[in-house]
């Protein structure tokens, strides 16, 4: 659908005036704000209109700013009609890193038909983690709540509080009940969700007061992939290996890998 100057000009004033003027300013050489590049990375015009949608919607009632950033997404505080907190996750029709996700398909048989190009890319690595994220729903995995999804934009519920999100385990002190609890969410994950993390490391794993929580689903895939044990050894040597860095003695992760296997 093609937007019109003044239909894109008053959605995008709706959407973006708060998110602008919180935005974590990524300054230019010259120390200025550059808005026309935060518009083109992540406010393109069709996920203007899906934010505008979700506002009609009562998904969302606006959206603050940056809370964190990554290679393909970048996650938005917002709020909803209710003051609840929402973590906006917003996945870049830009980013070329989705031609490089294709072994997490491709293989996954819950994803046989795969359209070329990047903006059909993105938009199935969103609907893939929204699936991922209700599979965890379902089998009581402690895993970010998915709460809707349109496009490219994943609405979520907001780790923290007041737009602050809770810190993941690199940047914590953890403990010998941090590793077991670990280690037991990517157990239940393959034996209870069907699912292999493929991306479980420090990085991404919420501590909070309640325990631990997970994000990132994008790369989950069904255990009938091809690649499903390959990737679970590797998610289970990556967190072995930093809770070792932390001077914990743990399991041997071989040993683990067997009896989930079993």
């Amino acid at each position: 659908m093609m937007l019109s100057d003044e239909l894109e000009n008053k959605v995008a004033k709706r959407i973006d005036r708060k998110v602008l003027a919180n935005e974590r300013r990524e300054k230019s050489p010259k120390g200025v704000f550059d808005r026309n590049k935060v518009l083109d990375d992540v406010l393109d015009k069709t996920t203007i209109m899906t934010l505008s949608k979700m506002i009609n919607s009562g998904i969302i009632s606006y959206v603050n700013g940056v809370v964190g950033s990554g290679k393909e997404s970048k996650v938005y505080w917002a709020v909803d009609p209710t003051g609840r907190d929402i973590a906006l996750k917003i996945y870049l029709v830009t980013a070329t890193n989705f031609k490089k996700r294709l072994p997490y398909l491709i293989g996954d048989p819950r994803f046989s038909s795969i359209k070329k190009g990047t903006r059909n890319m993105v938009e199935l690595w969103a609907k893939k983690e929204f699936r991922n994220l209700n599979q965890c729903v379902k089998a009581d995995i402690p895993a970010v709540k998915p709460i809707s999804l349109i496009k490219n934009v994943l609405a979520l519920e907001f780790v923290g509080k007041g737009g602050v999100p809770d810190p993941t385990l690199v940047g914590t002190e953890v403990t010998y009940d941090d590793y077991k609890q670990s280690i037991l969410i990517i157990s239940d994950l393959y034996t209870k969700a069907k699912l292999v993390h493929a991306d479980f490391s420090e990085y991404n794993v919420f501590k909070t007061q309640k325990g631990l929580v997970v994000l990132d689903f994008g790369s989950s895939v069904d255990i009938r992939h091809q690649n499903a044990k390959e990737f679970l050894e590797r998610d289970i040597t990556n967190i072995t290996r930093f809770f070792v860095k932390r001077g914990l003695t743990v399991e041997n992760p071989s040993d683990i890998f067997a009896r989930i296997m079993n």
